[in-house]
């Protein structure tokens, strides 16, 4: 049997999955239980939480708590030496002369996998994961960017390169086990965040599906955001099945529910939800610019449409002089303060190892002797007096003195950290990220610039459904306060 389970924002949608598979657990055998997850921290969060509770074995006893992708590259018996990697792109771009950016990034779904960033591999990806011809795909999205000709050489060669080498890429996985691969007879099957699955995973998983006897389909169609990275929602939308709908967020306050809901009512095919906002009445506040917001205390999101918005918002809090990082990177300037403080460990007489006194070395263009630091032993320890004596050390001053080589831009930028009150030692209170990239996270406080792209504009024109769930997301972040910033450009969303 089929079961549905709606999750509006806050509402614990992957704590009730999770404890659907803990009462399973009682009774089933673990290797009778499927959950699959899109991010392989989640995979891991569910696959760490049975273990623990149930004394079970992470490596042997839940083989089939893992993402989908990961899930047919175990069932196929593939090694990551059967998949594309850098070094192959990069070949076949010598081979094929066209330059391709084989720049690539590890896929968080699996270790090993590798998908490509070129817009051209992008769009081939993109079209098999929606179970289109790449060339017919191309025509039907009218992309001004990408040669049709190059594509097609790029789309023949690919392949040709596969074959000649015995690779596949990353959406080869789901067709080769969709096409010979055998799914596992599970008593139960758990599927999150299915509203972002793609048509070719949705194949993938009624393939799982169809030899389990329950099965869980969890997600919010509200919150279908990666709909230009493939994810189709009106499967999930139109999916049959007993459907449960979580009605209490534990995240919402009742302010920002309310300016939520107003968005989602726009969107024109949705799976109609009744959910409730915490306590908390929350606030929302309207701001001409970033300018206009007070940042000093709490915990904070700043979000934007596209990535390159996010520098000049960066700009704007560093004038404020306020300590932030980008999503998921950390700033070169909790880097920097580490050495700081091991140089006031060391003038205090605090020993350090050579791997301690290297890095403080480095930043130092004239107060160490350079052929006497070369003298040092490695596996040693040093004191500052130590240091002086024996290896060319030559100063005892403060930091923004001894460490020249941070930069006049860096060491006033640090010490007007330090005097507003920063603390540097932790990670930053302020994140900024695209609202793509923050879904799943909440903060205390959370900014909402309005502008948009001029292709994200053009297509909102056309149809807003998917910038009105774009926004809803942005605006359900929020545990308390929530910021509008005013549209700066004529191309914005109407919030």
């Amino acid at each position: 049997m089929r079961h549905i389970i709606y999750g509006p924002p806050g509402t614990g949608k992957t704590h009730t999955l999770l404890g659907h598979i803990e009462k399973f657990l009682e009774t089933t055998p673990p290797d009778q239980i499927g959950y699959f997850t899109f991010s392989k921290n989640a995979a891991q969060e569910g696959k760490e939480r049975a273990a623990i509770k149930f004394k079970l074995s992470l490596l042997d006893d839940l083989p089939y708590f893992q993402t989908l992708h990961a899930f047919c590259f175990n069932q196929l018996g593939i090694n990551k030496n059967q998949v594309m990697q850098p070094k192959h792109y990069r070949e076949l771009s010598e081979k094929m002369e066209i330059e391709l950016d084989f720049n690539q990034k590890q896929d968080e779904d699996y270790d090993g996998v590798f998908y490509s960033t070129d817009p051209y591999i992008q769009m081939i990806n993109l079209a098999r994961s929606k179970e289109l011809d790449p060339i017919k795909f191309y025509h039907l999205t009218n992309n001004s960017k990408i040669s049709l000709n190059k594509l097609q050489i790029i789309v023949e060669e690919l392949e040709r390169y596969k074959e000649q080498n015995g690779l596949i890429d990353f959406p080869d996985m789901l067709e080769k086990f969709l096409d010979s691969g055998e799914a596992p007879r599970l008593r139960v099957m758990f599927v999150d965040e299915a509203q972002d699955l793609s048509l070719i995973q949705w194949r993938l998983v009624k393939k799982i599906e169809e030899k389990s006897q329950d099965s869980y389909i969890s997600g919010d169609d509200d919150q279908a955001i990666y709909k230009w990275n493939g994810a189709h929602v009106n499967t999930f939308i139109n999916l049959e099945g007993e459907r449960t709908i979580l009605q209490q967020s534990q995240r919402v306050p009742q302010k920002p529910f309310a300016l939520a809901n107003k968005l989602i009512k726009r969107v024109t095919n949705r799976v109609e939800k009744e959910w409730l906002p915490k306590e908390d009445e929350g606030s929302v506040q309207r701001c001409n610019t970033l300018h206009d917001i007070n940042f000093k205390q709490g915990k904070w999101l700043v979000l934007a449409q596209a990535n390159y918005m996010l520098p000049e918002i960066g700009n704007i809090l560093d004038e404020k002089n306020l300590y932030w990082q980008r999503r998921n990177s950390t700033p070169a300037i909790k880097n920097l303060y580490t050495i700081i403080q091991k140089w006031n460990e060391l003038r205090t007489g605090v020993p350090l190892s050579y791997s301690d006194c290297k890095k403080i070395f480095n930043k130092m263009s004239k107060n160490w002797d350079k052929k006497l630091f070369k003298s040092m032993i490695k596996d040693g320890f040093y004191d500052i007096d130590t240091l002086k004596e024996k290896y060319g050390l030559q100063t005892e001053a403060e930091w923004y003195e001894a460490l020249d080589e941070l930069g006049d831009q860096h060491i006033t930028k640090i010490r007007k950290l330090i005097d507003s009150g920063e603390d540097l030692t932790k990670n930053p209170r302020i994140k900024i990220s695209t609202i793509h990239g923050v879904k799943g996270n909440e903060r205390e406080n959370v900014v909402v610039t309005t502008d948009l792209a001029g292709a994200a504009f053009d297509e909102y024109q056309k149809n807003s459904d998917d910038m009105n769930r774009l926004f809803y997301v942005a605006c359900t972040r929020t545990e308390k306060n929530l910021y509008i910033i005013e549209p700066q450009t004529r191309k914005a969303y109407n919030l």
